[in-house]
Formats: structure tokens, sequence, C-alpha cells
């Protein structure tokens, strides 16, 4: 299952390396308290560095500014035990990669994807600091349709920039941002600019901010008993349902 996933990046067999990584590894640059070190060397089965993307292994330059670094991109597979936390083991390798990583989670017949934004540390500029996030829910590829199925059919890397790594690997946040949108849409759709997935997220971020504000004011009038307050709660769900189709027009 996870073969497929692979054949949608189509990343060149150039860049493949197909390398075991041990765990010890992670357990010594994450710097895991004991909660996470728990949880990963409870889930993780295995690791494997699939690819490296650098400029002898693909035509693809490197970039670098005064905030951050994209010389190369690390490929990595992490097959799981069980899945239900995926997104905290997702954050921990991420945070052991000092440099920008494309992570393949798989769990049985799913896969899940992680991205992260990386930049150097303000005050020592030895250290990388990841910005933000991103992973998706668990996906089924051989069975994917609508948005999923769009989605993964868009990873291939020969439609995405080479100009530089820090373009390439923005266009990949921006295809897993579009997925999180379709939640709301329904539709798996790029913006123009692909690259600039910010403002998308500030946006999707405001439409998740609004969901569970609804659902925490379903939870309330669910418990409410008197009817008058009932009403009340009806009012304010409707209000900010209103809110949320308003926000969810602008993704």
């Amino acid at each position: 299952m996870i073969d497929v996933v692979h054949q949608y990046l189509a990343i060149p067999d150039s860049c493949r390396l197909g390398k075991r990584v041990f765990k010890s590894l992670f357990l010594q640059k994450a710097q895991l308290g004991a909660g996470d070190k728990k949880v990963f060397e409870q889930d993780v089965d295995s690791i494997l560095w699939q690819y490296t993307l650098k400029p002898s292994t693909i035509p693809v330059a490197a970039y670098r500014d005064d905030q951050r670094e994209y010389i190369e991109i690390a490929v990595l597979q992490a097959n799981l035990r069980q899945p239900t936390r995926h997104a905290r083991v997702a954050e921990t390798i991420q945070r052991a990669i000092p440099y920008p990583l494309l992570l393949v989670l798989a769990c049985d017949s799913r896969t899940a994807l992680s991205l992260a934004a990386k930049r150097f540390n303000q005050a020592d500029r030895g250290q990388i600091v990841v910005e933000e996030y991103f992973a998706t829910a668990w996906l089924s590829p051989d069975t994917a349709t609508g948005a999923q199925a769009d989605f993964l059919a868009d990873l291939n890397i020969s439609g995405l920039p080479q100009t530089n790594f820090f373009a390439l690997y923005n266009a990949w946040i921006a295809r897993l941002v579009a997925l999180q949108c379709a939640h709301f849409t329904g539709e798996y759709q790029l913006v123009p600019a692909d690259a600039d997935w910010q403002s998308r997220r500030s946006l999707l971020a405001e439409c998740q901010r609004i969901e569970e504000n609804i659902a925490e004011l379903r939870r309330a009038l669910q418990a409410e008993t008197q009817f008058n307050r009932q009403v009340e709660w009806n009012m304010r769900i409707k209000a900010a349902e209103k809110e949320l189709a308003a926000a969810v027009e602008n993704l």
C-alpha cells in the first residue's frame, strides 16, 4: 500500500536511498519529554530513509536566505504499530531532522503525509526551529476518491516548481493545505500562486476556529435543559454557521 504513495510522488530513482534509520537516533536528537518518548517507542515500528533530494541527485537548486536554508529534502517513511497518535509521532520526527522533510507515515493499509516549515533560530543560527506543522488525516491510496484522490494525483514531483528546493517544498505544503481546505469546500483546488500558502493557511485556521466553536456550542445545547437557553444556544449556532459559510467563501 505504501508503494502506491511513492508512485504518486514519482521521485526519480536517482534520489533513492532506501536506508533503515535506527529509532535511537531520533530519541537522542529530538530531546523528547517522557510522554513523547513513550509514544515514539510504543508506536513506531521502523523508519526508512527512502529518498534524498539534493542537487547531485535531481536538477533542482539549493536555496538560502537570511531566514532559512533548503539545500536538500529528505523523504522518510515511518511504519507505525497503531494509528491514533500519528500527528504526534510526525512532529517528533520533524523536530529531529534539521532540514526539510517529507514524512510518509504508514499503518496497515493507510498512509498519512507530514510536512513542516522550518527556519533558523533567531538567537542561534546553528539551530533549526519548526514554524508550523502540516499533516494529513489517514488516507487509503488504493480506494481514495474525490478530494483525496485529486490530492494524491497532484503530488507528482514533475508537476512541482523545479527552480529550487524551497519552491518545491512549499508546493507540497500548498497541496496539503488545499486538501485541508477541501474539508470545508468539498473540492480540492490549488490557489493560483500555489507556492504562497501562508495567506490561505490563515483563512483555513479561521474556518477551523469557527468549526470548533460550533462544536462547543452544540455540546452546550445538548447539555442545556431550559427551553429559553436552548433557543439562545440555537441562535448562536446559526450565527456561527453563517460566519463559517462566509469564511469558506474566501478559501
